[in-house]
C-alpha cells in the first residue's frame, strides 16, 4: 500500500453507508464483452464537470471472478455493496459517474443492478463473428481467451461443459454464449437497460454519442458530438493514441482477418449451434440504443 493508504475493515464503512442519510444518485453502466469500443466510448463520454468515467475498477472484476468461483456469496454481497457505494461518491453535484466494467464483471451484473428501480446500462456486444475477429486476431488474443475463460470457469458452466478438449475458437465461442446469455436475461428484467452493438458505434459514432450522453443523462450538443468524432481520439488507436486508427482501419483489419479464421468461425458456429439448440439465443439483443443491432449469428 502508499504510505498515505489507510485500511478500512469492510465492515465498519458497510455500517457507514448504511447510516447514509440520503440515496446515492446511481451510476450509469457500460457493461461489455472486450474489444468492442468499450474504451472509445468511455472516453468520448469523459467530459470535465459533466461526467466521470471510471474505467476498469480492479475490485470490481476480481469481485466478479470470486462470483464465479461461488464460494462466498454473503461475503461477496457486502463487498460489492461497499464498492458500489464508493463508486458512486461524486465529486461535483453537476457531475454523472460512468463505470466501464470489464469481462469478469458480467458474471455479476444482477447483484449489481439489484435493488435499482430503473437502472443505467449500456450492453456492447458484437455478434458471434465479429466477435471471434476481434478476440482471435494474434497469439496474445488467443492467449487472452485461454486464461479468461480458466479463470471464469467456464468449463463448469451447465451449458458449456467439459473444456479440455475444445479449441481455443470452441473456448472463444463458449465466451461469447456465456456473455449473451448473461445480457439477454438482463435486457429481459430490466427495459430501461439497452443494448449497444459495437459495429454501430464505429460505423455512427455521432449518433451514438449523442444518443448514449442523452441516455446517461449527460447530453451533449450535435456540434460536441461532432467535434469529439472528428479530433484525435477516433482517428488515433484508443489505447495507443500514437497510433492512427480509424474505422476505415478497423475494416480493413475486419476483412483481412475474417479471411484467415474461415475454418475457425466455422467450428466455433458449429459449437454454439450444438449448445442453442434446446434453448435458442434470440436473433438480435432487444432495447438498442438507436439503430437496430445486428443479428447475433
Amino acid at each position: 500500500l502508499d504510505d498515505d493508504a489507510i485500511r478500512v475493515p469492510v465492515a465498519q464503512l458497510s455500517a457507514a453507508i448504511s447510516k447514509a442519510k440520503s440515496p446515492l444518485p446511481g451510476i450509469g453502466w457500460i457493461f461489455h464483452m472486450a474489444h468492442t469500443g468499450s474504451t472509445l466510448l468511455a472516453r468520448a463520454l469523459d467530459r470535465r464537470g459533466k461526467t466521470v468515467v471510471i474505467r476498469e475498477p480492479m475490485t470490481l472484476r476480481a469481485l466478479g471472478v470470486e462470483v464465479r468461483a461461488s464460494a462466498n456469496g454473503s461475503q461477496v454481497s457486502e463487498r460489492l455493496r461497499v464498492a458500489l457505494a464508493m463508486l458512486n461518491r461524486r465529486y461535483s453535484d453537476n457531475e454523472t459517474v460512468l463505470v466501464k466494467a470489464n469481462v469478469p464483471v458480467n458474471c455479476m451484473i444482477p447483484e449489481i443492478l439489484a435493488g435499482v428501480s430503473k437502472p443505467k446500462a449500456l450492453l456492447l456486444h458484437f455478434g458471434l463473428e465479429y466477435y471471434l475477429v476481434a478476440i482471435l486476431r494474434s497469439p496474445n488474443h488467443r492467449k487472452w481467451v485461454e486464461n479468461i475463460h480458466s479463470e471464469l470457469r467456464l468449463g463448469e458452466h451447465p451449458e458449456i461443459g467439459e473444456s479440455r478438449e475444445l479449441s481455443v475458437e470452441q473456448k472463444a465461442a463458449a465466451l461469447w454464449l456465456f456473455q449473451i446469455r448473461a445480457y439477454a436475461d438482463v435486457l429481459a428484467a430490466y427495459p430501461s437497460v439497452c443494448s449497444l452493438d459495437a459495429n454501430v458505434l464505429f460505423d455512427e459514432p455521432t449518433l451514438i454519442l449523442k444518443a448514449a450522453s442523452e441516455y446517461f443523462d449527460c447530453p451533449m450538443s450535435e456540434g460536441e458530438a461532432r467535434g469529439i468524432v472528428s479530433g484525435d481520439l477516433f482517428s488515433t488507436y484508443s489505447k495507443n493514441p500514437n497510433a492512427p486508427f480509424d474505422n476505415s482501419h478497423r475494416n480493413k483489419r475486419v476483412a483481412e482477418t475474417r479471411a484467415t479464421l474461415t475454418d475457425e468461425i466455422l467450428s466455433a458456429r458449429r459449437w454454439i449451434e450444438v449448445r442453442i439448440a434446446e434453448t435458442p439465443l434470440p436473433e438480435r439483443l432487444a432495447h438498442p440504443l438507436c439503430s437496430e443491432n445486428s443479428l447475433l449469428l
